[in-house]
């Protein structure tokens, strides 16, 4: 059974075309890039051994 649920996402117009030029240098989907970079991000997280708050600030961007 397929684990993986849709997802509705919002990027900033400088992200969207990051992703697309990644998934065109890597020959990879749009998809894999943002799972890619998601998972980068999470590693680079987990290496720390630290998970701080993730808070949102007032034009509603993460901040770690």
């Amino acid at each position: 059974m397929n684990s993986r649920k849709p997802m509705q996402l919002r990027l900033p117009q400088e992200l969207k075309e990051w992703i697309k030029a990644e998934s065109d240098r890597n020959g990879n989907s749009q998809n894999s890039e943002v799972i890619r970079a998601i998972r980068a991000a999470k590693d680079r997280r987990s290496s720390l051994g630290t998970f701080e708050k993730i808070t949102m600030d007032q034009s509603g961007n993460a901040r770690c």
